[in-house]
């Protein structure tokens, strides 16, 4: 049985994929990167027997992310891993894949992570003067996600919005994201976007020793508000 994992919101996949491990009690479990995998070495990770009497999962990592285009790559994976019908396989990739390879996993149970269109609406809404609009927001997003996902998030697109006041492209996103956090960045100083990542790595460090006073939602709560 195969089980694909996949999508950006990888704090979510993780937590499944660790689930999963977890509940497989009994199996000898195999984790792989597939990035230094070919054509042999996969073949032999999902055929080989195992020494224990409860099979093997095979959990396989960044297996497609890299050869998304390579449509024949593609395909001899795909091939490979669906015959493999008496083998437990996981695989997992930090980012959703296409249409045209899920289909090729015949048979898979697909459990796709995305992350929420409401984060990216908080997101958006990130500007000095704003926090009326975006507490209500925040607040009602954090019901359905975790403080950690939203905060990881904060963290990135204040990073690219001080590339891009500074005239650098981040790499990873579109033309059209380049000309809306353009303008999104317009609405600040550098300065004030320095201080504010500045004030978003100083909470992480607070939170790590263990002495915060107080939640990371709290914080969060505070640096909306004094944006």
């Amino acid at each position: 049985m195969i089980t694909l994992i996949h999508g950006d919101n990888i704090e979510a996949s993780r937590k499944e994929l660790n689930r999963l491990k977890v509940a497989s009690v009994g199996q000898e479990i195999r984790s792989i990167d597939g990035r230094n995998l070919d054509d042999g070495m996969l073949m032999q990770a999902v055929e080989s027997s195992s020494l224990f009497s409860g099979g093997t999962l095979v959990v396989i990592e960044h297996l497609f992310g890299k050869i998304g285009k390579q449509t024949k790559r593609v395909a001899t994976y795909a091939s490979i891993l669906t015959k493999a019908n008496d083998m437990d396989i996981i695989l997992w990739e930090d980012k959703e894949l296409g249409a045209s390879i899920v289909k090729q996993l015949v048979g898979a149970t697909n459990r796709l992570f995305a992350i929420p269109a409401k984060i990216f609406t908080v997101l958006d809404g990130i500007r000095p003067g704003n926090a009326m609009i975006l507490l209500p927001l925040y607040r009602s997003l954090i019901i359905e996600d975790a403080p950690e996902l939203v905060y990881a998030m904060l963290i990135k697109r204040i990073r690219f919005l001080i590339q891009l006041k500074d005239r650098q492209i981040p790499g990873g996103i579109s033309p059209w994201q380049i000309g809306r956090l353009t303008t999104q960045s317009k609405s600040f100083t550098m300065e004030q976007l320095t201080d504010f990542y500045k004030r978003l790595h100083d909470i992480e460090v607070i939170l790590r020793t263990g002495n915060a006073p107080f939640t990371l939602l709290q914080y969060t709560e505070l640096l909306l508000i004094n944006l």
